[in-house]
């Protein structure tokens, strides 16, 4: 197959007396016509052959001027990865392995969970020099954030500003002009941006929300592609982290929203956003108890990373702040889930009580015979001395008919089923 370039290229060459390695059904009109009639030329009478096909053709004389200011033998020069190498910058990272730089990074998740909680965090950090969440070090310390406020809320930034102690004169916000709603997809505020980010040199760009910002739909790819790229090559340019805030599908069920361990098919509109991204991460509130609490603690993880390994999920809590306000209060292990206990979770407590106040140690038989007796199977309650094995021993060997079972305040990091 042969574009129309290459086309006109093999005729050139043809005409040179270049070797062409080429088919008539590589070819297609006119240039079909100009191969066919180059081809059944006899030796010497190419160029002749050629002005007769074309004479017959209302655009002749155009496409001859083409075919002869064509350079016969040209090719054009196709670098390869080794020629372009030296030119291509590191990965680099401006929190270590979470968010990236100079690549678009979407945090995704429902309304209420959070989102804007991070970011200001985030800011803070970098501002103020304090490290990251996990304790990986600020690049660029003390450097400035741009805030993009859709939502149009200048007052809550502050408020949320001040309860952090944040050196507000390295934070900046792009709000809407007075009587309009901020749109990134017109070019006057995509400009403005653009110049703050080139006179500020920001080390973070935060976008609050994607659907706030854009008055165009987010469904079809059509919709959101322009807005996208434009971002790319915004933090591309400028080299530093933009994180653009967005939702997660509605569901039916408010408290399902929120709680919800989603995955980026879940993120609302086009897949387009997430295929752009470099980095996709996720915040949800995790249900510890039998109630759903929405000021209970966070799962923060990483849904998707094209540039290096999938870290562990972190979590947080909001701590209260005197006066008023919140603080986030980062940990470096998420949340755990609720879950329902089930009747070997029963056995387990009961076997735990059971051993607790009774530090002497049981006969197992002796335990067997009270575990019937509370509805606990014998299957049941050597499963539930399994799962708590490292914190229950033998007095003597298991098969001992001396042995005990004695409760260990302290984890047992080596257990010997046989001791």
């Amino acid at each position: 197959m042969l574009t129309q370039r290459m086309q006109i290229q093999a005729i050139a060459d043809c005409l040179a007396g270049l070797p062409v390695q080429a088919r008539s059904s590589d070819f297609q009109q006119p240039w079909l016509a100009c191969w066919q009639g180059i081809e059944q030329a006899e030796p010497g009478q190419e160029h002749t052959a050629l002005h007769r096909v074309l004479s017959a053709m209302p655009e002749g004389q155009q496409l001859i001027q083409t075919i002869l200011s064509t350079r016969p033998g040209y090719r054009p020069a196709i670098p390869s990865l080794a020629d372009i190498a030296p030119g291509l910058s590191p990965i680099e990272w401006v929190w270590d392995g979470w968010i990236p730089r100079g690549f678009l990074t979407v945090m995704g998740a429902s309304q209420g969970s959070g989102k804007s909680f991070v970011a200001t965090d985030l800011a803070y950090r970098v501002i103020h020099n304090k490290g990251y969440p996990d304790g990986s070090a600020v690049q660029k310390p003390g450097s400035n954030v741009i805030y993009v406020d859709g939502e149009m809320v200048p007052q809550l930034l502050n408020e949320r500003a001040e309860q952090y102690g944040m050196d507000k004169r390295k934070l900046f916000m792009l709000l809407a002009d007075p009587g309009e709603m901020l749109d990134l997809g017109n070019p006057r505020y995509q400009d403005r941006l653009t110049e703050m980010t080139e006179i500020l040199k920001p080390e973070l760009i935060v976008i609050d929300s994607l659907s706030s910002i854009h008055s165009s739909g987010q469904n079809g790819v059509e919709d959101v592609r322009a807005l996208i790229g434009y971002m790319t090559r915004l933090v591309s340019a400028a080299n530093c982290a933009l994180v653009l805030i967005h939702h997660i599908r509605k569901t039916n069920n408010g408290q399902r929203m929120l709680s919800a361990d989603f995955g980026m098919e879940d993120l609302s509109g086009s897949g387009y956003i997430t295929q752009a991204a470099r980095v996709v991460l996720g915040l949800r509130i995790v249900q510890t108890g039998q109630e759903f609490d929405p000021n209970g603690p966070r799962e923060f993880k990483m849904l998707k990373n094209n540039l290096g390994t999938v870290p562990s999920p972190l979590g947080f809590v909001f701590e209260p702040l005197h006066p008023k306000g919140v603080k986030l209060k980062w940990q470096q292990a998420a949340p755990q889930v609720y879950r329902e206990p089930t009747k070997l979770d029963d056995c387990k407590d009961w076997l735990e009580d059971l051993l607790r106040i009774r530090p002497d140690g049981m006969r197992p038989k002796e335990v067997e015979e009270l575990a019937l007796e509370m509805g606990f199977k014998r299957s049941m309650i050597h499963q539930a001395r399994k799962e708590l094995k490292r914190h229950v021993r033998n007095s003597a060997g298991r098969q001992s008919p001396n042995n005990l079972w004695i409760w260990s305040e302290q984890f047992l990091l080596d257990v010997d089923e046989d001791e």
